[in-house]
């Protein structure tokens, strides 16, 4: 009696098992927006990028972007606070994600410093704002090589700096770095982690800030083999390495996209998560993106 007893419960598991409803999910029609990547940053030309956003299962390629995703049809201006105004022009820069973009060709950002961002775009007008903060100087930054160690293998170091915060202001910092070594040279800035921080819990004080390079993109992972896809995504950093490391404070505004717009790149990627609300300053159209301003210092190791 208890082995039919077993014999049912197991043709009922099976049975269970084998019933499946197929649901059909009918996706809503995706409207594409424009995206406005601006930045300004101290003595260099303002940049900005355009490009309209595609469904996430989309398949791209560099032809794809240059054909389908950047704008080229727009008018772009800057104004300064202090009334200095430019038309950015639609030109080669090796500074851009894409090697395009609508580059300023005299205007250079100024520290302590308000810019307005112009976008006219078929038909519709959009305005941003920023500004420039003013540089600050590391009191220190070195290459700490404690967990080193041949036994384990770890041939790997951390960048660390000290920096002293001003009491009498609110600070927004990021930091980004550029490495370059025998395996791969980065082009583009790769921001640290996190992406953003404010100085709430070291208002006035020195603190021991950790350059963690975690914004790497996968973009060229196919063209990598494996050594060097592992010393390029890698956190850290390895003996032969020449390191540039930016550091920068930017406004609240570009703080608040920055922390938002990391946090739905890390969380939110996944397309079947509840997408979180990305801060924006753009205005007058339902435009993604924003215009940052960056007051930087650039550093160098060599290790």
């Amino acid at each position: 009696m208890q082995k039919i007893r077993y014999y049912i419960l197991y043709a009922l598991l099976l049975l269970c098992l084998g019933c499946q409803t197929e649901i059909e999910v009918e996706l809503p029609d995706y409207r594409s927006k424009l995206v406005i990547e601006g930045f300004i940053e101290n003595e260099k030309p303002a940049m900005v990028v355009l490009s309209r956003s595609i469904p996430f299962f989309s398949e791209i390629d560099i032809q794809y972007i240059m054909q389908n995703v950047l704008v080229r049809d727009a008018e772009v201006w800057v104004t300064a606070d202090d009334g200095e105004r430019e038309q950015l022009q639609f030109q080669f820069y090796g500074e851009s994600p894409y090697y395009m973009a609508f580059v300023s060709p005299t205007l250079r950002g100024r520290e302590r410093m308000g810019y307005t961002l112009t976008v006219i775009c078929h038909d519709t007008v959009y305005t941003a704002y920023t500004t420039i903060p003013e540089t600050f100087d590391l009191d220190s930054i070195w290459i700490d090589t404690t967990y080193m160690s041949e036994e384990l293998n770890t041939h790997r170091g951390n960048v660390r700096c000290l920096l002293t915060d001003n009491p009498s202001e609110d600070n927004y910092y990021s930091f980004s770095v550029k490495v370059h070594n025998k395996l791969f040279s980065d082009r583009l800035w790769v921001y640290a982690l996190p992406l953003a921080f404010d100085d709430q819990t070291f208002n006035g004080q020195t603190f021991n800030f950790e350059i963690l390079r975690a914004g790497v993109s996968s973009f060229l992972m196919p063209t990598m083999d494996e050594e060097t896809r592992r010393a390029y995504f890698s956190l850290n950093y390895m003996p032969g390495d020449t390191i540039y490391v930016r550091h920068s404070l930017i406004d609240h505004e570009t703080y608040r996209f920055m922390i938002t717009g990391g946090n739905d790149a890390v969380f939110g990627s996944n397309p079947f998560t509840n997408p979180a609300p990305v801060s924006s300053n753009i205005r007058g159209g339902e435009a993604l993106g924003n215009w940052s301003g960056f007051a930087s210092k650039v550093d160098t190791l060599i290790w």
